[in-house]
């Protein structure tokens, strides 16, 4: 395929603009190596204002996977298609929790309330759901850059990875939110540039016409306040609504846009492979060149300012709640930094590889999100909302939630349905039934049900402590299967508040058996929702 002249000088203007700007925030705000912590690099020094938190915040949202993956899924499965970007505005329900618990990655709820060991089973969703949303991410681009650029697709997805990388490496999160706000203002005048030439174009049905064929952490975290994170949210959230429209609206010009009097000489209808070439098709062939380029970089800005993000965000949850626990402490600044930074090149290597091969955006980005809604989404709202939310209901709320979603099949990775809800298709293996949102539910239910249960049981006496092998339980000053033999063993080292205490009601972390005392003046329940 040639390459376009104009094309590659664009594109190598934009990310030496990128670069420069990302590279300029790490010199910037770097502070000298004996003060520096992984938690500077990671959060900024939560020192996030609102004008960059809000568009760091829009920015991650409005990846490629957005552009491209919304403009595939409108014209392949309609307006149903919608729920992804949908769902990504559920975050606003956990910022302010998230904020005030003083956290630094989405784990550390976690690793409080249920152990390292639950937590890092707990990793493996989060991980694979950022591997699969970063691989979509740099697809999309690598795509555009073939059809726009005339780039080989595996050279545009690698170089745009070292970009991000390098930047990513050395400023963290400073550079992150400086390269955001540049590129969240080249995604919106990109994207909306374009609506109107594609709309207008001589070649366009009216939609009227067609309307049979239509069926982050890490930035909450960083701010100064929890009013802060929330107003962010928000705002951000409002931003990322007005940059789906253009997606939106280029898959439905895709629709209805007659194909065959363009310049476009390839296989109609599009095949499958090349469904995922959609948004920089209508870019090409239905918009004037110079605004193709234009949308060309809305769309590589588009994929860095999520990229890095993720990248970000995997490598900062293995080492602060991975790597730190198995140190058992004795990790240094520098060695967690250095740490970080390694599995950060290991992950972008990964993801370039994944999204070299993969064949669908939007199919990559629904299954990113898979697992961290049926697994992750209830556990995180159990350890955020639930106070008696124990360890055992979180293992019970995994394993059902796992199961459940294996057993209901999932077509991009070859699984045959063999749990079949209502309405199953046999002829297709298609399960219209929302067994994403049931396999949910059920995980939920499991860890409330099993988290009560198991408080009862304990705390009545049906089940003596040393059956409490996870250590659990939060035990009460008065419960009844306190055993003479665990009180002899059992010796004060620390003073700790629980949420909630007060300096009166001191709650005694006791070991070797890990016996935590309540005073009888706090709560007694066994379950509080």
């Amino acid at each position: 395929m040639a390459v376009h002249v104009w094309g590659l000088v664009a594109i190598i203007v934009f990310y030496l603009l990128i670069f420069i700007l990302g590279i300029w925030a790490a010199w910037k705000n770097k502070k000298k190596g004996k003060d520096a912590t992984s938690e500077d690099v990671l959060l900024a020094g939560r020192n996030i204002g609102v004008f960059i938190g809000i568009f760091t915040m829009t920015a991650t949202w409005v990846d490629g996977t957005l552009i491209s993956g919304v403009a595939e899924g409108i014209y392949t499965f309609g307006l149903s298609s919608l729920s992804m970007p949908l769902g990504y505005c559920m975050a606003a329900f956990f910022v302010k929790k998230m904020r005030k618990g003083n956290n630094v990655t989405m784990l550390d709820p976690f690793n409080r309330r249920f152990g390292k060991i639950m937590t890092g089973f707990l990793f493996l969703p989060a991980f694979t759901g950022d591997i699969f949303w970063c691989a979509a991410t740099l697809s999309s681009l690598g795509t555009t850059l073939t059809v726009v650029v005339g780039f080989d697709h595996w050279i545009a997805i690698t170089l745009s990875t070292a970009v991000v990388l390098i930047y990513t490496l050395f400023g963290g999160l400073y550079s992150v939110s400086y390269t955001d706000v540049m590129q969240m203002l080249f995604i919106f005048v990109g994207l909306w540039l374009a609506i109107p030439f594609a709309m207008s174009n001589p070649l366009m049905t009216s939609l009227s016409e067609t309307t049979e064929k239509w069926a982050l952490w890490q930035r909450a975290l960083a701010m100064k306040s929890s009013r802060l994170a929330e107003m962010m949210l928000y705002a951000g959230a409002a931003g990322f609504a007005v940059c789906t429209i253009p997606p939106l609206l280029i898959g439905m010009v895709a629709v209805s846009v007659d194909w065959n009097a363009t310049a476009y000489d390839g296989e109609l209808p599009f095949p499958t492979d090349d469904l995922k070439l959609i948004a920089p098709l209508v870019l090409q062939y239905v918009c004037p060149f110079v605004v193709s380029l234009i949308g060309l970089g809305a769309i590589s800005a588009a994929v860095m300012s999520s990229a890095d993000s993720i990248l970000l965000s995997s490598s900062s949850m293995f080492s602060n709640n991975i790597y730190k626990p198995a140190r058992m402490g004795k990790a240094s600044e520098r060695e967690l930094i250095w740490t970080m930074r390694v599995f950060m090149t290991l992950m972008a290597i990964l993801t370039t590889v994944l999204a070299i091969k993969i064949t669908s955006i939007f199919n990559l980005a629904i299954l990113s999100s898979d697992l961290v809604y049926v697994i992750l989404f209830p556990q995180l709202t159990s350890v955020l909302y639930v106070d008696g939310a124990n360890i055992y209901g979180s293992i019970a709320g995994y394993v059902v939630g796992l199961i459940i979603r294996v057993l209901s099949g999932e077509p991009l990775l070859g699984l045959q349905a063999v749990l079949r809800w209502p309405w199953y298709e046999e002829e297709t293996d298609f399960q219209p039934f929302p067994y994403r949102t049931t396999s949910m539910l059920l995980s939920l239910l499991s860890i409330l049900l099993v988290s009560y249960v198991t408080n009862v049981a304990f705390r009545a006496g049906w089940l003596p402590r040393r059956y409490d092998v996870f250590k659990g339980i939060v035990w009460h000053s008065g419960s009844k299967s306190k055993e003479p033999a665990d009180e002899q063993r059992s010796f004060e080292i620390g003073k700790h508040l629980l949420p909630g205490d007060t300096k009166d009601n001191i709650a005694l972390e006791m070991r070797p058996r890990q016996i935590v005392e309540i005073s009888e003046d706090r709560h007694d329940d066994a379950f509080m929702l």
